[in-house]
């Protein structure tokens, strides 16, 4: 199940065992009450393509043997499926279509996790925001630098955070439009990396100008 709270989650999953318990499992991709107050759920069976970006300790704990899973599908606050053309973008975002092979997948977030995972090499997913700007996603402006902040990331071209294309874009779409940017894997928090000739970069302390900056930015910035 994806997309709620954790705790909330893990109630609801024991509810769903516990209903099949008393009254046998439901039929795949079928809606069933009993679960969510007011609201249907679905099972949907996974498929093997995202169990090693998904379920890596499932496989070592049965020695690679492939486990099947299921998903509880939850619908938007109007009954709708994540998949249902006027579905909130909530319900589409939130849940991986993880019945669906990671190829066939809509782009997004959820994609990048099982294309990119489980060796990706930063400290955080490939569906992390990351404060960039429209001409380095769409790579018309080469990466001038990098900075981390409180586990975030800045991936910005020569104008900083003067740009005025700044936006949110996927870490990992970054990274793939941009691969040497894994060369900054290690950077430490509240660190600058700058692009340098011949593919080095230089590192210091993120200034106080630059942490304002950054902030400010996040504030304003939209998705791509």
């Amino acid at each position: 199940m994806f997309g709620l709270g954790g705790e909330d989650m893990q109630q609801w999953l024991n509810a769903c065992v516990n209903r099949a318990r008393e009254h046998g499992w439901p039929a795949r991709n079928e809606p069933f009450h009993g679960v969510l107050d007011g609201f249907a759920t679905q099972l949907r069976p996974v498929h093997e393509s995202w169990h090693d970006a998904l379920f890596g300790t499932t496989h070592r704990f049965y020695r690679g043997a492939r486990v099947p899973v299921l998903q509880l599908v939850w619908p938007d606050r109007n009954g709708r499926w994540p998949w249902a053309e006027r579905a909130t973008a909530s319900v589409r975002n939130r849940q991986a279509l993880a019945w669906l092979p990671v190829d066939e997948h809509p782009p997004g977030g959820w994609r990048l996790v099982g294309e990119r995972e489980p060796d990706f090499p930063f400290p955080v997913g490939p569906d992390s925001w990351v404060l960039t700007t429209r001409a380095v996603l769409g790579t018309d402006r080469p990466v001038a630098r990098v900075a981390r902040d409180e586990g975030a990331y800045d991936v910005l071209d020569d104008r900083g955070y003067d740009a005025d294309d700044l936006c949110l874009a996927f870490l990992g779409d970054l990274v793939r439009r941009h691969p040497h940017l894994t060369a900054c894997t290690d950077l430490d928090d509240g660190r600058v990396a700058v692009a340098q000739a011949g593919a080095a970069w230089s590192r210091s302390e993120m200034s106080r100008r630059d942490r304002r900056g950054s902030r400010q930015s996040w504030k304003h910035a939209e998705p791509a």
